[in-house]
């Protein structure tokens, strides 16, 4: 691949970063840009599960370290997402890469209008909420269902599941908005594991662009974090709309016109 074109995925890359951090939802910059410069959406979605993965990981350990989890809801509710995300990461291999394609094209822009209605899923948190102790069975229930769904959702397409995992852990599971933000980040490096090593066994990530893009995107993550502490986001949302329109649209052109 040519330096300058690397450059410019790495940049976008970061942005997608900074992105996650603040908002929870850098695929919808990071998947895009892939398939845009060139990748058959496979390698796309691939190599963006790499850096996902990194990026949760890191994100999940801090948590860990901090005791911000809550073991007794996680533990099951992690395995079994790990389960569907093996479903929707094997069904994206099977798909064409033509249907990948008509997927993300019709499923983007809901998920970008919804990120412009909600901002940014911060806000929508109670951090004082009290915790209220759930019925083991009624656990294991809301585990099965939202598990299985948030699973195969996360390993197919991805984009914005912690935001959606944050928002089932406090309204189902009944957690603090802190220990939500654990578990969701524990339970989204789970299922990223599994769907990477889904694509990495297949032979769909490309290290040369996946290791640079992954370094981006966690210096990206450090920054937004930052940001997101200090309340110095007010450009992030509007610049992340500019790119994601522009991408969007290189995307369709792509699509219809060739």
């Amino acid at each position: 691949m040519p330096l300058e074109k690397l450059i410019m995925i790495c940049l976008l890359i970061f942005i997608s970063g900074i992105l996650d951090a603040i908002v929870g939802s850098g695929a919808l910059i990071s998947i895009p840009t892939y398939i845009v410069s060139g990748l058959p959406t496979h390698y796309s979605y691939g190599t963006n599960k790499f850096t996902s993965f990194l990026g949760t990981f890191t994100s999940a350990v801090r948590y860990i370290k901090e005791k911000r989890y809550d073991i007794k809801s996680v533990a099951v509710f992690a395995i079994i997402c790990m389960i569907g995300s093996a479903i929707g990461s094997k069904l994206t291999l099977y798909l064409s890469d033509i249907y990948l394609k008509y997927i993300l094209v019709f499923i983007l822009p809901i998920l970008i209008v919804l990120l412009i209605i909600k901002g940014n899923v911060k806000d929508l948190l109670n951090n004082n909420k009290v915790e209220m102790k759930l019925p083991t069975f009624k656990m294991l229930i809301f585990s099965l269902v939202f598990g299985l769904a948030m699973g195969f959702y996360g390993g197919f397409l991805g984009v914005g599941t912690t935001s959606f995992l944050i928002l089932i852990f406090i309204n189902f599971f009944k957690l603090s908005s802190v220990k939500a933000c654990g578990n969701a980040r524990i339970v989204n490096c789970c299922l990223n594991l599994v769907a990477m090593s889904t694509f990495l066994f297949s032979g769909k990530i490309v290290f040369e662009i996946a290791i640079p893009a992954a370094i981006n995107s966690m210096l990206g993550n450090y920054i937004g974090a930052g940001l997101a502490i200090k309340k110095e986001n007010k450009i992030i949302k509007p610049l992340f709309i500019i790119i994601f329109i522009i991408l969007f649209i290189k995307l369709i052109c792509d699509l219809f016109l060739n």
